[in-house]
């Protein structure tokens, strides 16, 4: 990897030194221009600090970023037309492995920042206050651990927060109530632990919910079931107590639903999955969950996944599962279900005869 001659943080802070100098020089009418031509040259030395705790590069992506080429026509760079500041950043899947830049937070015009599917690591040194322009920051499937900053607060239009499968712990933040125009929020496979915030009820614009597999403890929050426009919920893989409260099933747009592998417990609501008609996959396995299943499973006639293993559910296997005609997967094994009384034959096989996609 080509390295320049001079530390990319030394020649930051000068320019930041540089900056001030030229406010003091300069006329108030003449700032702008001075301002616009000397945050360009910070850019690119913000990226070249960036390139330089990039220890591996396996596809050669950053071999470009040099000073032979304008900035923003390095590779994954992205820039406006007019001022030529740095707007995008998008690196997913190029197999770089290395340190995050703290001063990354110099890009202050950034709307994306994606660093998805790579091998960074270390904790995330952002100052995101000084990126109060970021709709979307993507950093799933990387190594980075420490707390989720609380400098995140200060991105008002953040739209997208992809952390999912690194090494975040403490709780999941209370700043992010303040997210107001969040939909997707993915922290799955992290270590957070405490309780799920009722204050994600306040995301009135979220679409996707998903803290599965990390450490959480508790209830299911009620107040979630006024977050109408969620079209996918997943809490599964933590130590969830309590109960299904109705109000959870009262999320008409739900595609997808997983209390999977948790501790919940009792029956479920006779029509809990009633008001679902977009339901398209249910995960509810390997809980406490006991009594019959609820005939109004029938109703989710897009339903292409449903499990639930692992349980105590009794009674009898539910006919009417029969004319869920989109089935690809059922599991139902692991429970105390019954066939009808009196009848030896196989009328439950008969039933799934309807099964034309099933596959498992």
């Amino acid at each position: 990897m080509a390295t320049t001659g001079r530390s990319p943080q030394l020649l930051v802070f000068v320019l930041c030194f540089s900056f001030f100098t030229f406010i003091v020089v300069l006329g108030p009418g003449e700032v702008p221009s001075a301002l616009v031509s000397l945050s360009n040259v910070t850019d690119q030395f913000t990226l070249l600090s960036f390139k330089s705790l990039v220890a591996i590069d396996l596809y050669n992506v950053l071999s470009n970023w040099n000073s032979n080429i304008s900035f923003c026509d390095w590779n994954a760079v992205s820039c406006s037309h007019g001022s030529q500041r740095v707007l995008a950043l998008k690196l997913s899947k190029k197999a770089l492995e290395g340190t995050l830049s703290p001063y990354s937070s110099n890009l202050s015009f950034s709307q994306v920042l994606d660093l998805s599917d790579d091998s960074f690591h270390g904790h995330l040194l952002i100052d995101f206050s000084r990126l109060p322009l970021l709709e979307n920051h993507s950093i799933r499937k990387n190594n980075f651990e420490g707390l989720i900053p609380q400098t995140q607060s200060h991105c008002l239009g953040l739209q997208i927060l992809s952390a999912q499968d690194n090494q975040f712990y403490g709780s999941i933040p209370e700043f992010l109530r303040s997210l107001q125009e969040l939909k997707i929020l993915n922290l799955y496979g992290n270590r957070l632990k405490g309780t799920i915030p009722v204050s994600f009820a306040n995301l009135s614009k979220q679409e996707f919910l998903n803290i599965g597999k990390n450490h959480k403890q508790g209830n299911i929050p009620s107040k979630l079931g006024s977050k109408t426009q969620l079209t996918f919920f997943s809490v599964e893989m933590n130590n969830l107590t309590g109960t299904l409260l109705k109000s959870l099933f009262n999320l008409s747009a739900l595609q997808d639903l997983s209390f999977a592998i948790n501790t919940l417990t009792r029956h479920l609501l006779k029509d809990a999955d009633r008001f679902l008609p977009n339901l398209q996959r249910l995960y509810k396995g390997i809980n406490n969950f006991d009594g019959p299943l609820p005939a109004s499973l029938s109703n989710a006639t897009r339903l292409q996944r449903l499990t639930t293993e692992s349980n105590k559910f009794s009674g009898l296997i539910l006919l009417e599962l029969g004319s869920l005609s989109q089935l690809t997967h059922l599991s139902l094994r692991g429970n105390m279900l019954t066939n009808v009384p009196g009848n030896h034959g196989p009328s439950i096989l008969t039933s799934f005869t309807n099964y034309r996609l099933l596959e498992k």
